[in-house]
């Protein structure tokens, strides 16, 4: 192909397939393996029998026990060992089977795990997302630690496709069906023998420490009833009172009821806790009714005032600090110690819904201001410093803020969640996981009963159940949107819903009834002022569907315009797609070719690689009209590459 003036390839990150010459070409790089474990327990004692039960092979292998046996320790301990064996990443999740929060639904766990092996396009249909991990997965040596699951059913769906991977699971309970099903080893964990309850002590406090006192060594080891949690407890408050002889930790410690394993944690955490001050008893339990399975450090600043006590309070292994500075508490310690402070509730609720707001605007920049509700007393919100970081701290506080909405709508505070479930909108987009705007606008269309946000709530709601292919659910709230909006007279909300609409029937080929609500749409945002977006946007939508209709000419005016108004690059790219359309059926294939080639390099550019599928695959019957049949052949190749990928389908 000849050289072109003005035009050059810049092809940035890991390229499958052809690239033919396109203008500027940007392929997403590819993320690194993920390495999700927690850290490697501190002075880990004994369990050598089990670890090496551990070691023989690929496979499912059940680790089942009481609550603070250690599995988690065992669990962590074994895949840090041996992590050089699974070099195609290891993946870690609590599924909180046993926390104070309700269990993680399998499809979160399985979201997480996509965003984490760099899926992009997710599809929305959970079972769908099943299979692609499952893809992802086949053949890969790759390690799974399922925490702290609550049945064999939340952790099937989590299991890597192909033999070669190994999964950990850890469990309360025997998880009988893993074996019958999927030919899981199960491992029984039980209480640490004296002479691994005195190692683990020897460990901690130092063997001068212990051999000075045998007797009290010898009696903290049986009234912690060989429970490492207990144990590590118990060793922690020795660690912070170096002067305090064992003796009387021991005198401190009493005798458990009948000594019985079940009860040494909460006993020894009762002891533990008189230890504490008032201000780090308070802050613990503040830190135990957080939202969510853990808490960053800023959204910590919000809630207690002070980061100053979590290093006594990690000190005494009451409350760990994963990956990225992030505070997580142990079920059985928030169980014990959870306290209700309705204003630090509200301060970290408002801490999460101020700095959601702020990375939402830096990811949509062209949304209409919103109004928040005044901050806390004592709030310290966060500020995102571009793109790149509001997305990676929506990723790190998804759960958090999912959890977040829950508590808002259980204290009543209505305005909270629906302005919540407005922040998370573009980041589900982003994510493809409209799933998750099902739950957080179901909440707020139950926490807001009037004025323009019940509107808006029914609006979101029924985009977010059409994403997720509930169309006829969807279509049910976008007509009461439409009634709700008529009767109120709000010519605002009504343009928006008719152009969502719009998309919802063009969805199901109903372009005759898509046009008239896009016609509508103009119709309002034009008496609503012109020049917007909005008029941008709805000029599009007729020029969309009045092509689908054949009325080339008439949709060919309608995308001009759209195009002259657009001021961002995404809208752009639907103008550009839509006169590729037109052209194509006009039979002016060079013109078409010329706008896809533009909309292509526009959605490379932004990185929604669903698009750029969509628009490769447009692109082929021009090009092969033209008889660039190579060119079209490597659109092609591209987009079904991308397709499989995405898990979905062209179109």
């Amino acid at each position: 192909m000849p050289d072109r003036p003005g035009v050059r390839n810049v092809v940035n990150g890991d390229v499958t397939g052809t690239v033919v010459q396109a203008g500027t070409v940007v392929i997403a790089r590819e993320r690194p393996a993920p390495r999700q474990l927690p850290a490697s327990p501190a002075r880990f004692v004994g369990r050598a029998g089990e670890l090496a039960g551990l070691a023989d092979g690929p496979g499912v292998h059940a680790i089942a026990g009481i609550g603070g046996i250690g599995k988690t320790w065992l669990a962590v301990q074994w895949a840090h060992a041996h992590r050089h064996r699974f070099p195609d990443g290891q993946l870690f999740v609590d599924l909180r089977g046993f926390s104070p929060d309700p269990p993680m639904a399998p499809a979160a766990a399985v979201r997480g795990f996509l965003d984490a092996l760099g899926a992009v396009d997710v599809p929305p249909d959970p079972h769908a997302q099943v299979a692609l991990y499952r893809s992802l997965t086949a053949d890969k040596r790759l390690l799974v630690v399922l925490d702290n699951a609550f049945d064999a059913a939340q952790v099937e769906p989590l299991l890597p496709g192909g033999s070669v991977g190994t999964v950990l699971v850890t469990s309360r309970r025997r998880l009988s069906s893993l074996t019958t099903r999927h030919g899981a080893r199960h491992l029984g964990l039980g209480v640490l023998g004296d002479a691994e309850a005195h190692e683990l002590l020897v460990a901690r406090l130092g063997s001068d420490r212990v051999s000075a006192d045998p007797a009290a060594a010898r009696r903290i080891v049986q009234r912690c009833a060989g429970l490492p949690l207990a144990l590590a407890i118990v060793a922690s408050r020795g660690q912070l009172s170096p002067e305090l002889p064992l003796a009387r930790i021991a005198e401190e410690l009493g005798r458990l009821d009948d000594e019985d394993p079940a009860t040494s944690v909460p006993a020894v955490l009762s002891w533990s806790l008189r230890a504490l001050t008032g201000t780090q008893s308070h802050v613990l339990g503040l830190l135990a009714a957080a939202p969510g399975p853990d808490i960053g450090g800023a959204a910590v600043a919000s809630l207690v005032g002070s980061v100053a006590e979590l290093p006594a309070l990690e000190h005494l292994c009451l409350l760990d600090r994963g990956a990225g500075g992030r505070y997580r508490l142990h079920d059985l310690i928030r169980a014990e110690v959870r306290v209700e402070d309705v204003e630090a509730t509200r301060r970290v609720l408002d801490h999460y819904l101020h700095t959601a707001h702020a990375a939402d605007r830096l990811l949509q920049p062209f949304g209409a201001p919103a109004v928040l509700p005044p901050l806390s007393p004592g709030c310290l919100p966060e500020a995102p410093g571009g793109i790149d970081a509001a997305l990676a701290w929506f990723d790190a506080e998804h759960q958090c803020l999912l959890a977040a909405v829950d508590v808002a709508a259980a204290h009543g505070w209505g305005e909270l969640v629906w302005h919540l479930a407005r922040t998370l909108t573009t980041y589900h987009h982003r994510r493809d996981d409209p799933d998750a705007d099902v739950r957080t606008w179901g909440l707020a269309l139950r926490a807001r009963t009037s004025g323009p946000a019940l509107i808006t709530s029914h609006r979101r709601l029924g985009e977010a159940l059409t994403r997720a292919h509930r169309g006829s659910e969807g279509l049910v709230h976008l007509r009461e949107a439409v009634i709700l909006a008529e009767r109120s007279g709000d010519l605002y909300q009504l343009s928006h819903t008719h152009r969502a609409l719009a998309w919802a029937l063009g969805r199901q080929d109903d372009n005759a009834g898509a046009l008239r609500h896009a016609e509508e749409n103009l119709r309002l945002s034009r008496e609503l002022g012109g020049g917007t977006i909005s008029e941008a946007h709805a000029l599009n939508a007729v020029a969309w569907f009045t092509a689908r209709q054949g009325d080339l000419d008439r949709a060919r005016s309608f995308a001009e315009a759209a195009l002259a108004l657009h001021p961002n690059p995404e809208g752009e790219a639907s103008g550009r797609e839509t006169l590729g359309y037109i052209e194509y059926h006009a039979d002016r294939p060079a013109r078409s070719v010329e706008h896809y080639e533009r909309a292509l390099a526009l959605r490379r550019a932004h990185g929604y690689l669903r698009h750029v599928a969509g628009t490769l695959d447009r692109m082929v019957l021009p090009l092969r009209a033209l008889g660039r049949d190579e060119e079209a052949e490597a659109r092609a190749a591209e987009a079904t590459e991308l397709f499989a990928r995405l898990h979905g389908q062209p179109g």
